[in-house]
């Protein structure tokens, strides 16, 4: 009769052999004697119910059940390590580490900036800064495997604490665009212009198309990028126009570039997270008014800030 009840030695002993391909491997690995980890292997084979391996011609070679049931094992155990490393980050979380997760728009310029100056200020202190797309940093923030977090597009999510700020896009053309003499660029002025677009998903790519197309302006043929750094690089060299955040815009020098405010509200709000119902520790803290600080600086508020 077999019966569900695995114990964790004996999946932890199944895994090994089937990864070093010997049960002398297994016993290295597990710090063990080579008897106790075959009674490992007989229990496991007693309580699923079916044969694991096969002796061939002095090997072991596993069946095909065996090879089906590995497959959930790593899968499960990439899990439980997965576990292992969120329960340590939080384990160390009050020990004098900040770990930043943030999407590009802020996570290649203004933080890395930003970082400079809180660890200078802050030399003991373990600084950690990850760039990932908004979805995953909400998650990260969620499963607390950073302390704050930096995204776009969350509004609403309640499994998060968030204040917004809210960043008016401004237009990036070369000096030496017909449009540079313009104190404000209007709608109408992007038409038969070059547009260096954001991918098709970007909310703020998403929002000027639909502004352009309600207003009939076309644009001659465009570049497509992920990141404002291309942006900014291809506007230097000459080829097109490109609507940025005002950090991004001005980050990356202002040499042989022109910027200039837009006539229209066009902008995005970006995010600042926190793990709800738990308290920032004090670096966290003294990040997050360096971050506000600097952030008014830039011309830059804060739409609401959590009581």
């Amino acid at each position: 009769m077999t019966t569900s009840r695995l114990s964790d030695r004996q999946v932890q002993a199944f895994k090994h052999v089937m990864e070093s391909g010997t049960v002398t491997g297994a016993a290295q690995r597990m710090l063990t004697a080579q008897p106790g980890v075959t009674r490992l292997l007989k229990q496991l084979e007693h309580d699923v119910g079916f044969v694991l391996f096969e002796r061939v011609r002095g090997r072991l070679v596993p069946t095909p059940e065996a090879r089906i049931f590995y497959r959930e094992v790593a899968r499960v155990w990439t899990g439980i390590d997965h576990l292992r490393e969120t329960a340590r980050r939080i384990r160390e979380r009050e020990m004098g580490g900040l770990r930043i997760s943030a999407m590009p728009l802020l996570g290649m310029t203004f933080l890395p900036d930003l970082l400079a100056e809180f660890g200078a200020e802050h030399p003991d202190a373990s600084l950690e800064l990850s760039t990932y797309r908004s979805a995953q940093v909400v998650d990260e923030v969620i499963t607390q495997r950073c302390d704050v977090g930096f995204a776009i597009g969350v509004e609403g999510d309640e499994r998060v604490a968030q204040e917004t700020f809210r960043l008016e896009s401004l237009c990036v053309m070369p000096s030496c665009h017909p449009m540079a003499s313009k104190p404000v660029i209007d709608l109408q002025d992007f038409h038969d212009q070059t547009l260096i677009r954001f991918e098709r998903h970007d909310p703020l790519r998403m929002r000027l198309d639909h502004m352009l197309e309600r207003e009939g302006v076309q644009t001659r043929q465009h570049f497509e990028v992920s990141l404002a750094l291309q942006a900014t690089r291809l506007v230097r060299h000459g080829l097109g126009i490109a609507v940025l955040d005002p950090i991004n815009a001005r980050a990356f020098g202002s040499e042989g570039l022109v910027l200039r405010p837009l006539a229209f509200v066009l902008g995005e709000d970006v995010a600042l997270l926190t793990p709800r119902d738990q308290p920032c520790s004090q670096l966290t803290q003294a990040f997050i008014a360096l971050f506000r600080q600097r952030l008014g600086e830039h011309g830059q508020t804060p739409h609401n800030i959590p009581a």
